[in-house]
Order: C-alpha cells, then sequence, then structure tokens
C-alpha cells in the first residue's frame, strides 16, 4: 500500500466517526422549531353528544290501560284499522295547543274557521307538532232553539298545558274531514268532573250524535213513533 493511500483511508475512517466530514453532529438535547409549542397543542377537541334514542318516548300503555301517543303511533296500521272498524280506545296527554279561529277584521267577510281541535302530547315540556296528535270533533255549536235542553249539561273543557284521558277512535281520517298520517283521534269523550254532582266521569260534547241526551231523545222519537204506527194499525184494523 502507497503512503498516499494509507492517508486517504485513515481519513475515511476518522470522518465516519464524526458522522460525515464537513457536518456537525447533531446535540441531543437541542429543540428545533418543529418541537416548539403551537397554538393547536392549547385547542381542545370537544365532540357533540350521543344522541339520546330515547328522547320523547314513554311507555306504550298507562297502568290503567290508556294508551301514550308514543304507545298509539308504535303500532299505527294496527290501532289505525282497529279505530277504523269502530274500536274505541283510552288516550292520556297533555294539550299542547288549542286551535282558535283566526280573527276577522270588522266589516270583511271571511270563511269560516276549522272544527274545533287541539294537539296532545307525551310529556308537557314537548315542543312543536312532532310528537303532538291532534283531537278532533270535541265542541260543536248548539242551534238556538235547542239551547235550552242543554243549559244545565257539563261541556268539554280542556286548558293547556294539563293532562287529560281521552276516549275516542283513532284514525288517519276524521269523519269531519280532518286528516293526519300519523294518526289523530275522533273524540268522543274525556274524564273530567261533573260541576252539578262533583263526580269524575266520561263527558261527551253537548249537541254531539253520540252524547246520551242524544241518544235518549232518539230513542224517546222512536218509540213514540212506533206507538204512533201501532194505534193508526188498530184503527185501521177497527175500522
Amino acid at each position: 500500500m502507497t503512503r498516499t493511500s494509507s492517508i486517504f483511508l485513515l481519513t475515511a475512517v476518522f470522518c465516519l466517526g464524526l458522522v460525515g466530514c464537513g457536518k456537525e453532529a447533531p446535540k441531543a438535547n437541542k429543540k428545533t422549531d418543529e418541537d416548539a409549542p403551537t397554538a393547536a397543542d392549547n385547542v381542545k377537541v370537544e365532540l357533540p353528544p350521543p344522541p339520546d334514542f330515547d328522547e320523547g318516548k314513554v311507555a306504550p300503555k298507562y297502568d290503567d290501560g290508556a294508551w301514550s301517543v308514543y304507545g298509539l303511533r308504535k303500532e299505527l296500521d294496527a290501532n289505525v284499522k282497529a279505530g277504523e272498524d269502530g274500536a274505541e280506545i283510552e288516550v292520556r296527554g297533555f294539550v299542547q295547543d288549542i286551535y282558535e279561529p283566526p280573527p276577522c277584521p270588522e266589516g270583511e267577510t271571511c270563511p269560516p274557521g276549522k272544527q274545533p281541535h287541539v294537539w296532545i302530547t307525551d310529556k308537557a315540556e314537548d315542543k312543536g307538532k312532532k310528537r303532538a296528535m291532534m283531537v278532533v270533533n270535541y265542541a260543536f255549536t248548539i242551534p238556538e232553539f235547542d239551547v235550552k235542553r242543554w243549559k244545565d249539561v257539563p261541556n268539554v273543557v280542556l286548558n293547556k298545558g294539563q293532562q287529560y284521558t281521552f276516549k275516542g277512535r283513532f284514525k288517519r281520517f276524521s269523519d269531519t274531514g280532518f286528516a293526519d298520517a300519523r294518526g289523530l283521534l275522533d273524540f268522543i269523550a274525556y274524564k273530567g268532573i261533573d260541576p252539578k254532582t262533583g263526580v269524575e266521569g266520561w263527558i261527551a260534547p253537548p249537541g254531539a250524535a253520540w252524547h246520551p241526551l242524544t241518544i235518549a231523545a232518539e230513542e224517546e222519537a222512536q218509540k213514540k213513533l212506533i206507538e204512533k204506527v201501532n194505534k193508526d194499525a188498530a184503527k185501521n184494523r177497527g175500522g
């Protein structure tokens, strides 16, 4: 080996020991700009809470057998079919809203308002109509000639925010033209206090075709008609 070659070899070994000739070996504790803290280090990532899948849900039925709105709609098709077949059910809910016909300016002719109806919900704090259900046909107009007959009959009185138990037929289409794909209650009666007796019982709207007073009047009229027909037939036989 020549002297020149020996010098070159020693130089190469020496450079390898220094981790590259002409370059300064990095210091272990030296921090670069990339290691310095940034504004992102102070950012807190807050994820939204997981959705509450039980929100708005209640038991399908109460202990006394009355349905909840949620329960009726949970078995929508079956309950609607039963209602359309004439089945009467009980449902309990809070009155969320009461329909009021829009005011008619004095001197103008306005279209008649809709039939009285209310919206009920399973929870008093429920807002909007997403979980609300219509209860329709709970009040009727009494003609003047018939007012006296209904004077002392308890009326249906509903107040916002109060819970009631209703009896009716669960349908998509009411007998008076209301419609809701999620179902509505065609009203028959509700549990209330008779102001005369102070006893709680089922109160039907005065003037309704199914009110006990209406049914009794129809039965009485039918009875008188049968008596008259029989009497006339007896006269004809005798003549």
